[in-house]
């Protein structure tokens, strides 16, 4: 299987182009996407959504989602420096 690792800014830059991110991590499923009112953060898993921002605000996308925390652990971290497992990761 070949798996593609992309750090935290190829993820912001994702973001910045309007693109939804879907990932599975530690056997969770997670997705950043956008509604009506903008983009939210959902855990698939267990039904939890974070309103983040209005869609046109693509650099307060990129911060919130940098600092926000799965399971204790920032995103950006996640990405950067490899932590935990991050098995699935679809951009649309």
């Amino acid at each position: 299987m070949f798996i593609l690792q992309i750090s935290f800014n190829d993820l912001a830059d994702y973001l910045r182009h309007g693109r939804e991110i879907e990932l599975r991590y530690e056997g969770k499923d997670y997705s950043i996407t956008n509604c009506h009112y903008g983009w939210q953060f959902c855990c698939d898993t267990n039904g939890t959504t974070i309103k983040l921002c209005a869609f046109h605000e693509f650099d307060v996308l990129v911060e919130k989602i940098r600092c926000l925390e799965i399971d204790g652990i920032r995103i950006e971290d996640i990405f950067d420096k490899s932590l935990g497992d991050l098995d699935v990761l679809d951009i649309l």
